[in-house]
């Protein structure tokens, strides 16, 4: 494998590196989506179920730990559950946060985009510079060309196109994976606000 790699050229060095990086962000932004669904998915469950039942009768947000909570906190709820300025005020309040939440899962999300660019780019790079090689050596031969030399010369040039695609290709569903999850918990965020100040409202 290493063989191969080398026969890849210097190209295929920065096309290791974009590998590592995409695949470290990938597990890091997992851990973290893994580590938020407690924190926002069950506690608006939570939340949606008792603010069936209960929140619109009594006026009153459910004890959900995790992100409920936490954006009763923002709102600095009098024990009445209600709050001593505007309404928009406390709407700004919450999407604030809401969009700091955000904001902190799409951290380092635009680098597996850049990488899924670059990757293939790249790997296209590699092969158009091993071609040069391979058509600079027909030209040093004055045409006297070995086919299976020539054969040699182009697969190797092609490795980089097939290494750049195989890193980029895992990156790009990867970001969109992510992607998808984040517009789903942004979602979710958008109707736990709107619950949240119908709650205080009455």
């Amino acid at each position: 494998m290493f063989a191969i790699f080398q026969k890849g050229g210097p190209v295929m060095w920065p096309i290791l590196l974009c590998s590592v990086l995409s695949l470290a962000i990938f597990i890091e932004r997992l851990y973290v989506l893994i580590k938020s669904r407690p924190y926002v998915w069950d506690s608006i469950n939570v939340f949606k179920q008792q603010f069936i039942t209960n929140a619109l009768n009594k006026k009153t947000i459910p004890e959900c730990p995790g992100i409920v909570k936490d954006m009763a906190d923002v709102l600095d709820l009098e024990k009445d559950y209600t709050i001593d300025y505007e309404l928009h005020e406390a709407e700004h309040k919450l999407v604030r946060y809401a969009t700091f939440y955000v904001r902190n899962l799409e951290q380092r999300l635009n680098w597996l985009a850049i990488i899924g660019n670059i990757a293939p780019l790249l790997g296209l790079l590699g092969t158009v510079t091993g071609m040069i090689k391979v058509f600079m050596g027909i030209q040093n031969m004055q045409g006297q060309v070995n086919p299976s030399a020539l054969a040699g010369g182009i697969w190797e040039a092609l490795i980089t196109t097939a290494a750049g695609l195989i890193v980029a290709i895992p990156t790009i569903i990867a970001y969109h994976y992510f992607e998808d999850r984040i517009d789903d918990i942004t979602g979710a965020l958008k109707e736990l606000i709107s619950d949240i100040l119908e709650v205080i409202k009455q």
